[in-house]
């Protein structure tokens, strides 16, 4: 470079050179002699006058009149106020910062509203269209009474009608009734109704209490759709259409987390008597039952007497009860046209004299039969563990063969066990139905005869049931721990029996499953046959603990 001039020295000098010339300048002083030669001369001006000012100017100049002001302080209280400005001040330059700085704020906008717009209507939108659908379905709902209508409940592995209203419908046979059960359990664990799953107002309280969920709503030329989906609870997701002209639900599916599906659609509803009938062929007059008049199927010969009420229904229970025909007869009672309207279909003829003969003295009671038969479920194939836990079923199944002396005696006490099963079953099945039939609201109507009538029944289920219990662990004693025998169970969660049936009934379908999956009836990846012996120990042990407390708990309800 060329030689630095004078003035560029002494701003080196003094450090006020730029951090790039003071570099190339540095690195030129290294090299030229002359130029040192010269910043030496520079210092020693300086320094010059610097010794001047100091030893003799200072001495001969006057003191001041007064001190000198202190403009650090000065800058430092302006300083301040920039950095704390009143409100209004910096409330004006918030609204004057977007006039002045036009192209730096305008594109941050335009993305906000168009993220907002796009929230709206992707997330906010769809949410509000579904409660406004659901809340005038609800409406329309309400302006006509509510009747007993029939649905068709479809499922992976099952079909059947189910009636909802009035009165509610049992399966039709064993294996239906089971999934009924199923199903119930599954809908009552997602807080969603089962008594009327598909209706607006069920379906906006189950949407209503979800912690978040996300809604789509679609609409074609005859129906509207609301779809939910959530990430919390058994119901991942569930869907309900409505019927455009008067908003009344015609469809719902519901997919659950353990991978079922249940889809449920409204059934044509024929007369209100049948409209409470299994999925079956109405009989033919000339077929059906007609012991004494008060049971005749015409409905014009019983409009002069008094309607049916809920001593009679319980009469008529008590009534079947006595022949056994409330433990697994394909049997409906209902109430419809002021009778107790009791339908079955592919009974025996035997048997329907049985129930003829016991139902003869009871009053506004009418008997229907049907020669059909209702659809049977499809033959048993070969079991087959095909679950990444088979293996260790095979291993227990094996360990408990050993224990009690070979293969022959596991094959007998599976049989056993597995028969002792349907009748323990059977009787919390019934003590269930009652639950279904008279729930607190309706309990609350009976008279007190009636209601020892209740008692009486619920009585002699749980005894049946507490000794088929006991027989139950008896014989499963030589292969379970002993140690477990004696656990405890968890109180009630409320002192009404019918919640404690509830409870009740998912401890008896626990230990079926568990009996199932031991000897080989069934299949689970849920069950660790590891654990098997002893959670089924367990579960025994409360199961009978239930029972005592169950019949704790309707003594108390005597008192």
């Amino acid at each position: 470079m060329s030689h630095p001039s004078e003035d560029d020295l002494l701003r080196y000098s003094d450090g006020e050179l730029a951090g790039g010339s003071a570099g190339r300048v540095a690195a030129h002083l290294k090299a030229c002699w002359q130029c040192r030669a010269a910043l030496e001369e520079v210092e020693a001006t300086v320094g010059a006058c610097v010794r001047y000012r100091t030893n003799v100017l200072q001495r001969h100049l006057p003191a001041p009149p007064e001190p000198w002001t202190d403009i650090y302080r000065s800058l430092a209280e302006i300083d301040a106020s920039l950095d704390h400005p009143a409100f209004t001040e910096r409330l004006a330059r918030c609204f004057a910062w977007p006039l002045h700085h036009v192209r730096q704020w305008a594109p941050v906008a335009i993305a906000l509203f168009l993220a907002i717009g796009l929230f709206y209507r992707y997330r906010l939108t769809p949410s509000v269209q579904a409660a406004e659908l659901l809340h005038k379905a609800i409406a329309a709902a309400n302006t006509h009474p509510v009747k007993a209508h029939r649905l068709h409940v479809r499922t992976s592995a099952h079909s059947f009608t189910r009636a909802i209203g009035s009165t509610r419908t049992l399966a039709l046979n064993s294996s239906d009734r089971a999934e009924l059960n199923t199903l119930q359990g599954l809908f009552r664990n997602a807080n969603y109704n089962w008594d009327d799953p598909l209706s607006a107002k069920s379906y906006a309280a189950w949407r209503d209490q979800l912690p978040s969920e996300r809604d789509q709503v679609s609409e074609t030329s005859s129906a509207y759709r609301v779809q939910t989906s959530t990430d919390s609870g058994d119901l991942m997701q569930a869907s309900l259409e409505f019927r455009a002209q008067d908003l009344e639900p015609i469809m719902g599916r519901f997919e659950f987390r353990n991978q079922e599906w249940v889809e449920i659609t409204a059934a044509p509803d024929a007369d209100p008597a049948a409209a409470n009938l299994p999925n079956f062929p109405a009989p033919a007059p000339e077929r059906s039952a007609t012991p004494h008049p008060a049971s005749s199927l015409e409905p014009a010969a019983l409009a002069p007497s008094p309607g049916a009420t809920l001593g009679d229904e319980l009469r008529v229970l008590t009534a079947l009860h006595q022949i056994n025909a409330d433990l697994g007869d394909p049997l409906e009672i209902s109430r419809s046209n002021g009778v107790v309207l009791v339908s079955g279909a592919g009974i025996a003829p035997e048997r329907r004299e049985q129930i003829q003969q016991a139902l003869a003295q009871i009053p506004r009671v009418s008997v229907r039969f049907s020669d059909v038969a209702p659809p049977s479920a499809p033959p048993a194939e070969p079991l087959v563990l095909a679950s990444p836990q088979a293996g260790d079923n095979r291993r227990l199944q094996s360990r408990i063969a050993e224990q009690l002396g070979g293969r022959t005696n596991f094959e007998q006490l599976a049989a056993q066990v597995l028969d002792m099963t349907e009748p323990l079953m059977a009787r919390v099945y019934a003590l269930r139905r009652l639950e279904d039939r008279f729930p607190i609201d309706v309990e609350a109507q009976l008279t007190a005869q009636d209601l020892d009538a209740l008692r009486h029944l619920q009585r002699e289920h749980l005894a049946a049931l507490s000794q088929q219990t006991e027989a139950l662990d008896q014989a499963l004693k030589p292969v379970l721990p002993s140690k477990l025998r004696q656990t405890p169970a968890p109180a009630f969660s409320s002192t009404a029996w019918q919640p404690a049936t509830e409870e009740l009934f998912q401890s008896a379908r626990h230990i079926e499953k568990m009996l199932a999956v031991m000897f080989g009836a069934a299949a689970s990846d849920t069950i660790d046959p590891q654990q098997l012996p002893t959670d089924l120990a367990i579960g025994l042990a409360q199961l009978r603990a239930k029972v005592e407390g169950y019949s704790h708990l309707l003594a108390n309800t005597e008192k």
